[in-house]
């Protein structure tokens, strides 16, 4: 008897109202995104997939190969609708963009997801969220990497400049608001 794949046994959770983290990655770890116009064109998919299946959008972070999202799913929708909208659409909008026809795989199978589960799940993977450039060597500071939300967090104070330049430090606290 062939043993069933580990992948076949992982069921994915829901939990209605809750705040996850994501990851995505391209198939093969292409680098898809490493033009600004894929890279606009990803962004652009997001924001319509929002419109589709509404979430909201706690901090992001897109790099060339994979994106991370933290986002508060209401019970309106779940994390496997918004997921298969983004990979879906931004195939379909990749493929116009491209003047591609027939098959294009762009993605990994599937995508990584965690339910946050209080206030400090939700910093550490927030941090390591707006620490992810760096940690990928894009950029050595946290605010020279242009997508992520890591500037709007700054511009309210919940970073200060110098973070992430040596590790991510803890924040002081959070305003959900």
């Amino acid at each position: 008897m062939t043993p069933e794949p580990i992948r076949a046994k992982i069921r994915r959770l829901y939990v209605p109202n809750a705040v996850y983290f994501i990851t995505c990655v391209t198939l093969e770890r292409r680098p898809v995104f490493a033009s600004e116009s894929d890279m606009e064109l990803l962004r652009e998919t997001v924001r319509t997939v929002r419109t589709l299946h509404p979430f909201k959008m706690r901090a992001y972070a897109f790099m060339h190969d994979h994106f991370h999202l933290q986002i508060y799913v209401p019970e309106t929708t779940n994390i496997s609708k918004i997921m298969h909208s983004i990979q879906r659409n931004f195939t379909l909008n990749y493929k116009k963009a491209h003047g591609l026809t027939g098959e294009v795989r762009i993605w990994q199978r599937g995508f990584w997801d965690h339910v946050i589960r209080d206030e400090i799940d939700f910093a550490n993977h927030f941090h390591y969220i707006h620490y992810n450039p760096v940690k990928h060597g894009y950029v050595s500071r946290p605010e020279d990497y242009p997508h992520t939300s890591y500037l709007e967090y700054l511009r309210r104070g919940w970073y200060e400049i110098g973070w992430g330049h040596t590790e991510p430090a803890p924040l002081k606290g959070f305003d959900f608001e």
